[in-house]
């Protein structure tokens, strides 16, 4: 009676276990909260199982779910967390301003060294609604230790300018756009020169911002529209403890997220094998800072584009489409669930939601970008150079760094439609806006290089492109395959076995180096690798012509 009983208990613990750790593998972290969960309640011993359970209610943004099992793990002699337990409870405290219990959550708490600078934030904020900014101040000075301190200039800003102190609001906000530069630091020196009533030293940090590639020139504009139309200025980014703290949560969940991303390129310019992008924690920072400041818009689109990137696609279009029409980032996550769409196989859907989005926004020049592109991918690419041509026409003489990308796109469409003179026209307009831009520089010479025309041209412009960025398998292929069409086989094929392995999973690439292959008498393994090709999925016309390869081999040669 006894094994009847047990036994079905301990086959559903193994089963959630096992369920668990796929879903973690696999980055369902939804699935992976859940059940991990089931499992701990079923073995309530293991602190292992315990730590699981936490962190993935953490990373699901299941705040409160995640804080009774907080609880404990602060309760094990050796929680094993880091100290992520005990910034949850204070979190939680700050959230229901219990300050008194948050406070007492981070007492003599050992964080990990990359957690201690948003530790000693946090512990500031608790100073500030007894005592004000200026003992929050106090605090952040009295803590600071030899952790990074990058942290700290945007904290001290806020609580400067709420001071009054201004001069001193005004140093912090200028170290913080130093230190990190992004959108978030980016948009609270401008509210300030806004605020401060320095509308001609406001408008030309926007200008000189809106230049620069990345997310913050989303901020930048979106301050540019605002003094073009008189409008008020924002307010102060970060006036409560749980503002404050969220804040804090946001730039730990970015350092951590550009630090994991920048180690992943170095591995796999290495020849390392790097797998599945893996970004929970940054995502449950994320997370804490939704919790505390559900308004945080940059919270919510870095927590959507993590969900994009892990493919819950139908989760990354809930989450950003909370964004609202005001927020600067709302033309960036529409091009987000845009692409969330199309993964899910509705792209009519998409297409129709970047159409209204463009009619009804000014300056939408990346939503109609990323329009085009989604029309070209279903080879609508008459519509897509239709679209493009309206944005290019109302480019400025000098457009900004980033237009290129316009002509790269529409010289794609161009060249599918078989219409070479104006496509080269426009790859050179893109190399002319961007000469020391790889791709641009590649696009151009690949395409000469292809075509058999301006070899030596081609080749100077694809030796930059490969000097600019040397780990990229796409530009080191132009490089072989510009050696190929001249006839130099025997330096062709180093260079196309090292884009091969760059991008094992290219049909282009691969397609190229059985090419090589051939015409150095090597027919075994031209086909092998034309055999591959066909299992990558290549384009209709691409297949067609691999498949005649296998039947002839090249220039219907036989073997």
């Amino acid at each position: 009676m006894a094994g009847c009983v047990s036994a079905p208990r301990q086959e559903s613990t193994v089963g959630e276990y096992l369920s668990a750790r796929l879903a973690a593998r696999t980055n369902d972290v939804g699935a992976a909260a859940q059940a991990f969960t089931a499992a701990q309640a079923e073995t309530p011993g293991s602190a292992q199982i315990l730590r699981d359970a936490f962190f993935f209610q953490l990373a699901a943004g299941k705040i409160e779910a995640a804080k009774p099992l907080a609880v404990r793990l602060v309760a094990l002699e050796e929680a094993g967390d880091d100290g992520l337990a005990a910034m949850v409870l204070a979190a939680h405290g700050v959230k229901h301003h219990g300050y008194v219990k948050a406070r007492a959550a981070l007492l003599d708490v050992e964080v990990a060294p990359y957690m201690r600078a948003t530790t000693n934030i946090i512990r500031a904020w608790l100073e500030e609604p007894s005592g004000g900014p200026e003992a929050a101040l106090t605090s952040l000075r009295e803590n600071a230790g030899d952790e990074f301190k990058g942290f700290y200039p945007l904290q001290q800003a806020f609580l400067s300018e709420k001071a009054g102190q201004v001069s001193e609001a005004r140093t912090a906000y200028q170290l913080s756009v130093m230190s990190f530069g992004g959108p978030v630091e980016v948009a609270a020196y401008g509210g300030f020169l806004e605020r401060a009533g320095d509308l001609e030293a406001a408008r030309e940090y926007y200008q000189l911002m809106a230049e620069t590639p990345g997310l913050a020139r989303i901020p930048a504009r979106a301050g540019l529209a605002r003094l073009d139309n008189g409008a008020a200025p924002p307010p102060i980014a970060a006036t409560t403890p749980a503002q404050g703290v969220a804040v804090a949560f946001y730039a730990l969940a970015n350092g951590i997220l550009q630090q994991t991303v920048s180690q992943r390129v170095a591995a796999e310019e290495a020849g390392f094998k790097v797998g599945d992008a893996n970004y929970n924690m940054p995502l449950a920072f994320a997370q804490l800072a939704l919790y505390l400041d559900p308004a945080f818009d940059g919270a919510r689109r870095l927590s959507g584009s993590i969900l994009n990137v892990y493919g819950e696609s139908e989760k990354a279009i809930a989450m950003l489409s909370q964004i609202s029409p005001s927020s600067p980032y709302y033309q960036q996550t529409r091009i987000e669930i845009a692409g969330a769409l199309n993964v899910l196989g509705r792209g009519d859907e998409a297409i129709s939601m970047l159409r209204k989005t463009a009619r009804r926004e000014k300056n939408s020049y990346d939503v109609r970008l990323a329009l085009s592109g989604l029309e070209a991918a279903r080879g609508e690419h008459r519509e897509a150079v239709k679209i493009l041509d309206a944005v290019i026409a109302e480019l400025e003489a000098e457009p900004e760094a980033g237009a290129w990308r316009l002509y790269i796109s529409r010289a794609v469409s161009l060249m599918e439609m078989d219409d070479w003179p104006r496509g080269e026209a426009d790859l050179k307009r893109a190399a002319e806006l961007a000469p020391e831009e790889a791709i641009a520089l590649n696009y151009l010479g690949y395409s000469w290089a292809e075509r058999g025309e301006n070899l030596d041209e081609a080749f100077d412009l694809i030796e930059k492109a490969v000097a600019l960025d040397p780990n990229s398998g796409a530009i080191i292929d132009s490089l072989g395959w510009a050696n190929y069409q001249r006839g130099h086989y025997e330096v062709a094929v180093g260079h196309l076995e090292q884009a091969a392995s760059l991008e094992p999973g290219d049909p282009t690439v691969t397609d190229h180096l059985g090419d090589v292959y051939w015409r150095l008498g090597r027919q075994i393994e031209a086909r092998y690798q034309w055999r591959r090709v066909l299992e990558l999925e290549p384009g209709d016309e691409l297949q067609a012509a691999v498949e005649k390869k296998l039947e002839v081999g090249l220039d219907g040669g036989g073997e």
